[in-house]
């Protein structure tokens, strides 16, 4: 009798009904195992079909990925897959693929919110009535009329196309710069143009780009000088794609009116930052992906993802499609779930 495909999870975090429903009425058998080290991964997922990983950091290097001949793919449960050799893996013949519209809401909730209360200083002001205080003429200033402001958004990809639709109705003037984008189409509520453009001229700015070699530290020294000293920055995407180091000495020397960060470069942030101790500062817990719909979404997407690879179907989002499968497959817009 022959041995049903793994599916293995390498750093479960919840329960997996849903997941594991799929996956056995696929044929397959769901794994749950704690994996940290690339030597705990190998051994984990030595017999492994499909491998699940939850943490943006845990290590799917090209040792790990050369070490798993049996992987048809690698699955993440969430957008971001730079911890993932995809060179590697696509040379290999793995799929790579992440969940990419799972928070697409919520993102875009988090980083509206987080806009609105720094053009409106929601926060600086609810300190201040917490530590004893009330009206202040001096405090209110700088601040101005929305519809009198540009927002510039950072990347055009589903998130900051869903902040441009939210934030429209405020009736800001929207920018967008993106390297992959060439034109947009009629009626979209963005302009786009360059980044330096961008900075030159918004008074918000919102950041929604992979983090990758390229995009480390997108947002430096350089970046902070040209933009506009009553600026606000704001970024729910990926610590790394600020230069917290150049962030913080724009904000002490009062070249930045502020930044609302859901991310840090280092993760959960040090009590040792100088970002804790600003009061131009918003600071949330890297929680703009969250949402009870949101991980149900999450789940039933990778359920559909796994039963998808192991009944031979490409899962919905894959991030390397030019891969030459280890096994061939078929469209995902054939495929039926339980089919």
């Amino acid at each position: 009798m022959s041995r049903r495909p793994q599916v293995v999870n390498v750093d479960c975090n919840f329960s997996y009904d849903t997941e594991r429903k799929q996956i056995e009425a696929a044929g397959g058998e769901l794994v749950l195992r704690l994996s940290k080290t690339e030597d705990e991964i190998i051994a984990a997922c030595a017999d492994a079909a499909v491998v699940m990983l939850e943490h943006v950091n845990t290590p799917f290097t090209a040792r790990v990925i050369s070490a798993l001949p049996a992987c048809r793919a690698i699955i993440r449960y969430g957008v971001g897959i730079e911890s993932v050799d995809q060179a590697t893996a696509t040379r290999c013949g793995v799929v790579v693929a992440n969940a990419a519209d799972f928070c697409t809401e919520e993102v875009s909730d988090h980083a509206a919110a987080l806009l609105l209360a720094s053009a409106r200083r929601v926060c600086f002001f609810d300190r201040r009535v917490h530590a004893g205080g009330w009206h202040d003429f001096k405090l209110a200033y700088p601040m101005r009329r929305m519809n009198c402001l540009t927002l510039g958004l950072v990347g055009w990809g589903r998130i900051a196309q869903a902040v441009a639709r939210k934030m429209q109705s405020f009736g800001v003037r929207i920018l967008t710069t993106d390297p992959f984008v060439r034109s947009l189409p009629p009626g979209t509520p963005a302009e786009l143009v360059s980044l330096e453009q961008l900075l030159r001229e918004s008074d918000l700015i919102s950041v929604h780009v992979p983090l990758s070699a390229e995009t480390k530290h997108l947002l430096g020294e350089a970046a902070f000088r040209a933009m506009k000293p009553t600026a606000y920055i704001v970024n729910t995407s990926r610590g790394g794609l600020i230069d917290e180091a150049a962030l913080v000495r724009a904000l002490e020397e009062k070249r930045l009116a502020g930044a609302a960060l859901d991310v840090a470069e280092e993760e959960p942030l040090p009590a040792s930052s100088p970002l804790r101790g600003m009061e131009q500062v918003v600071l949330t817990p890297h929680y703009a992906a969250s949402s009870q719909d949101a991980m149900g979404h999450l789940q039933r997407l990778m359920a559909d993802s796994a039963e998808a690879v192991l009944r031979g179907f490409w899962p919905p989002f894959p991030v390397n499609p030019k891969v030459q499968p280890r096994q061939a497959l078929r469209p995902w817009s054939e495929f039926r779930r339980g089919g």
